[in-house]
Order: C-alpha cells, then sequence, then structure tokens
C-alpha cells in the first residue's frame, strides 16, 4: 500500500483515496471475484453503480471490511502485490479499515472477547470437564447468542483438563541421541496448549521419533486473532514478547518448528512486516511448518521411514494460512512419506476461529464450508485431514464426518504419528 501503515495512526482521508485506487483495479482485474464474501459484495456493489467505484457508500465500504476474515488467499492470487508497482495489500487494507473502524463505531464487547484466546483458554482449562459441557448444553449457549452474539450452533474444541505445557512438563523426557540430529524450540499455540492438546503431543512424538531433542519454550497467542478488531499495537506486544523469548532458543541453534498454520505464518511474515529488527529477523528465518520441518529432514536423509500401518486415502484440506506460505504441500507429501493415498482439497474452510462464531457470519461461513465438503465427498476418503484444527471442526460440522464413517478431522501429524505405531497419548 502506498502511504500508510499498519502501526501509525490511520488517516481517514487517505485511507479512502488509498482504498479507492485499491478497488479500481481490483474491479479491472476480477481474478479474486470468487475467493470470499469480501470481494463478492465488492464487485457486486461496484457493478450496481455501473462500474463507478465512487458511488460506493460507507456502508458498502463497512461490510466488505466486515465480510472479510484475514484468509490472506486474495493476496496469493494477485498480481499487483509488491514490489509490483501497484503495491496492492487488499488484507492490510482491510486491517487497516478494521482498525480505523473501531475508533469509529468502538469494538463490542463480544469481539473483544472472543480475541482473549489466551484467557478463554486458561479458564476453560481450568474448569473442564464444566466449561465443555457448559458449551454443549442448549440452554446456555441459547443464552448467550441472545445476550453475547455467538452462534448457538458454532461448535468449539473442547478444553483439555490437562494442558499440553502441563503435559510437556511432566513427561518423562525422552533421551535424543548424543548429539541429537535437530532441535527444536516448539511454538505450540494456544489453540495446542489448551484445546488440540493431542496434536502437540503428536509433533513431540514424531520429532523425538526421528532423534530431534524438543524444548516449549515461554511463549503467548501469536496475535493473529488480533486482526479480527485491527489491534496492531497488540500483535506488535505479542510478537516482541514472542521474539524475545524464542530467540534465546534460535541463538543456541534452535529451529522454531509451528504444528498451526496461522501461527507459523505470523513467525515467518507478519512477525517482521510489524517489527523489523534483526532479531525478529532471525526467529523468521528459523521458522517452520512441522511437516515442512520433517521433509527437510527426509531431504537431508534424517527422516525415520518405519511406519508401521498405512493410513489409507486421505483427503486432506490445505488451509489458507498455509498455502500463504508458499512452501508447497510438505503435509502431502509427509503423509504419503507413511503410506497414504492424499487428495488435496485446495477450499477454504470459512471459519477463520472468532469471525464464525459471530451471530451475523456463522451462516455465511458454512456457506463457504460447503464448498470444501462438496469437494471432500467427491473424493473416496477413509480419513479427512487439516493442519488447522478449527478448520478440521468446520468441515466435521459442514458434513465431512459423515463422509468418513464418523471420523472426526485430523492433524496431518497426527496421521504420521499413528502410521508409526505410536500411542496416541503419551504419558
Amino acid at each position: 500500500m502506498k502511504n500508510l501503515s499498519l502501526l501509525q495512526p490511520v488517516d481517514r482521508a487517505q485511507l479512502e483515496k488509498e482504498t479507492l485506487r485499491i478497488y479500481e483495479i481490483c474491479d479491472g482485474c476480477r481474478r479474486c471475484f470468487n475467493l470470499c464474501p469480501s470481494f463478492n459484495t465488492l464487485l457486486d456493489r461496484i457493478d450496481g453503480y455501473e462500474g463507478d467505484v465512487a458511488k460506493l457508500t460507507p456502508d458498502d465500504h463497512h461490510q466488505v471490511v466486515d465480510e472479510c476474515y484475514y484468509c490472506k488467499l486474495c493476496f496469493n492470487h494477485c498480481p499487483y502485490t509488491p514490489p509490483h508497482q501497484y503495491e496492492l495489500d487488499f488484507p492490510h487494507l482491510m486491517i487497516l479499515w478494521k482498525k480505523r473502524l473501531a475508533i469509529e463505531r468502538g469494538v463490542r464487547w463480544r469481539d473483544w472477547l472472543l480475541i482473549k484466546t489466551d484467557l478463554i483458554g486458561a479458564m476453560g482449562s481450568l474448569t473442564a470437564p464444566l466449561s465443555n459441557w457448559l458449551m454443549n448444553n442448549r440452554l446456555v449457549r441459547f443464552l448467550v447468542e441472545k445476550v453475547v452474539g455467538v452462534h448457538q450452533e458454532r461448535q468449539f474444541l473442547h478444553f483439555s483438563g490437562e494442558t499440553f505445557p502441563r503435559w510437556f512438563g511432566r513427561r518423562a523426557q525422552v533421551k535424543p541421541a548424543s548429539p541429537p540430529a535437530r532441535k527444536v524450540a516448539l511454538f505450540s499455540s494456544c489453540l495446542v496448549n489448551y484445546q488440540a492438546t493431542d496434536i502437540g503431543k503428536a509433533t513431540v512424538q514424531v520429532l523425538e521419533k526421528n532423534g530431534v531433542q524438543v524444548v516449549v519454550p515461554e511463549q503467548r497467542c501469536c496475535g493473529m486473532p488480533s486482526f479480527d478488531i485491527g489491534d496492531t499495537q497488540a500483535i506488535q506486544q505479542a510478537a516482541q514478547a514472542n521474539v524475545a523469548s524464542l530467540h534465546l532458543w534460535v541463538a543456541q541453534g534452535y529451529d522454531v518448528v509451528v504444528p498451526i498454520a496461522s501461527c507459523s505464518l505470523m513467525l515467518k511474515r507478519e512477525y517482521p512486516e510489524l517489527n523489523c529488527d534483526e532479531q525478529t529477523k532471525k526467529v523468521a528465518e528459523r521458522t517452520f511448518d512441522v511437516c515442512e520441518y520433517l521433509m527437510m529432514m527426509k531431504k537431508d536423509g534424517q527422516l525415520t521411514t518405519d511406519f508401521t500401518t498405512k493410513p489409507g486415502r486421505v483427503a486432506y484440506q490445505i488451509p489458507c494460512h498455509l498455502r500463504d506460505q508458499n512452501i508447497g504441500f510438505k503435509s502431502k507429501e509427509l503423509m504419503e512419506c507413511a503410506g497414504a493415498q492424499v487428495e488435496v482439497i485446495e477450499k477454504c474452510s470459512g471459519h477463520d476461529g472468532a469471525w464464525s462464531a459471530k451471530t451475523e457470519f456463522f451462516s455465511l461461513s458454512m456457506k463457504i464450508a460447503g464448498k470444501a465438503v462438496r469437494a471432500i465427498e467427491q473424493t473416496p476418503a477413509d480419513l479427512v485431514a487439516s493442519d488447522c484444527p478449527l478448520a478440521g471442526l468446520q468441515l466435521d460440522q459442514a458434513g465431512a464426518l459423515a463422509h468418513v464413517g464418523g471420523k472426526a478431522a485430523l492433524h496431518p501429524i497426527q496421521i504420521v504419528r499413528d502410521a508409526y505405531g505410536l500411542p496416541s497419548t503419551s504419558s
């Protein structure tokens, strides 16, 4: 974008000028017409004004912004992103609008609460199984929808009574080869810490199976949820805290491995754009998605291939935030190493954490998920997989669960762990 920064106060006049410039380019291109609700709304409204972008009303702008859930698919599709002279960055334009609208309209209590993932996770795990019972109680969910604005049909991942860091801290440590093949600082994510704990366990098991020494540094939520309300200051603070912790290990020769695509995207791409210091750059350079990392090990002849069972046929949905990293289909390749037959589903799940939980967007999110599920249903599959547990949950709720006989979607690392014959619950 030109003359605008995520970290600076947003000048309304400059933002509107830049928005019209970008909308004009998008109207002339239209490559992203079918990617998300924002582009559907934008292009439909422009057509309604006979192609005159200047006639778009404030309500038109606001709907386009509200329907953006920062999947970033448009950034990968766009031929005009930097270093092109047009410097088009539609996702960041939407974040600037969210930032500006938060000042003008205020932030709803619900929207503020939904991005406090560490707080919600800690409280949910502390009170489990009561918290899980409450979230499954129809009366409670009805009241939550009416009072808070969280859709009563929105399914949530269950909270784990034992958090992933607590499990990692109490377990018997596996002694790596001396010296270990590699050393990894695991950025587990708030989702893994409090809810999808088995993904974290599987990550540790598979890495240790391959002779990797694993540590879990102090960490907090990566900050991705704060994009939902344009709170770039909160994201910058999260970046500073996580980089300070991770850099201590990177300086000792550790790589940073992340099992959740949104979090690895933050560490690799978003943090360096917010903090241009040397430590952030070094952490970004040494950060890898877990399947990307294991395929690097395979390339170096370090991946153990003594798999005991074959996973069968897998319908693999690649998350948008993994596609944005431009690393190819490493999860597919890793599952194929384990003997799986993998069909890639390049369709957005439409979940995006907080966005799909909101009453006004839940139905739209399920409509988006329906496209992915229809693609899955056309694929003979024994399992459904996604690197994002929220995407997996969304696909299950939208119908993928029935297609594979009631088996919940798995993370590829869980499928690989099972193919190794490692126990699904490690003490």
